[in-house]
């Protein structure tokens, strides 16, 4: 009776194997991603089969606010941190799924559709993943890609 089914957290190889089993198209898997953890492989996975990637945590659960380097992205167009991560995404076509418990952040998090980063803003903002940068990592959890 599903008519769109979705994965979550789900590896190259898990993605891989999920869309040989199952009869019907799966439509996204929803990870973490964020600027300081690379899912480019997911990413890629996902275009392959036709999947959309869904990220959750986009702004590193708050912890952008205070990065320098994204900031500067920031001032330069007249946008937030939060707002520089969200639209970084975007522009990678990947449903961001941002979570605030204020009000005033709302419609902050929708403002990112009136500017474009460039080529150089997207590198610097990729470069800033790391090996430590995952933040949900649970002990049951498979090995991440």
């Amino acid at each position: 009776m599903a008519r769109h089914i979705g994965v979550s957290n789900f590896t190259v190889a898990l993605l891989d194997e999920a869309v040989a089993l199952c009869a019907e198209p799966l439509v996204c898997d929803q990870v973490e991603y964020h600027p300081y953890l690379d899912q480019t492989k997911v990413l890629e996975a996902c275009r392959r089969h036709g999947m959309a990637l869904v990220a959750y945590s986009p702004v590193a659960k708050g912890r952008i606010k205070n990065d320098q380097a994204l900031a500067r992205l920031g001032a330069k167009h007249g946008k937030t941190a939060a707002q520089i991560c969200l639209r970084w995404l975007v522009q990678q076509n990947v449903a961001a799924i941002p979570r605030t418990s204020r009000i005033e952040r709302l419609s902050e998090n929708i403002e990112i559709f009136d500017f474009e980063l460039s080529d150089d803003d997207m590198r610097q903002i990729s470069a800033m993943a790391n090996a430590r940068g995952r933040l949900t990592d649970y002990g049951f959890a498979p090995k991440w890609d």
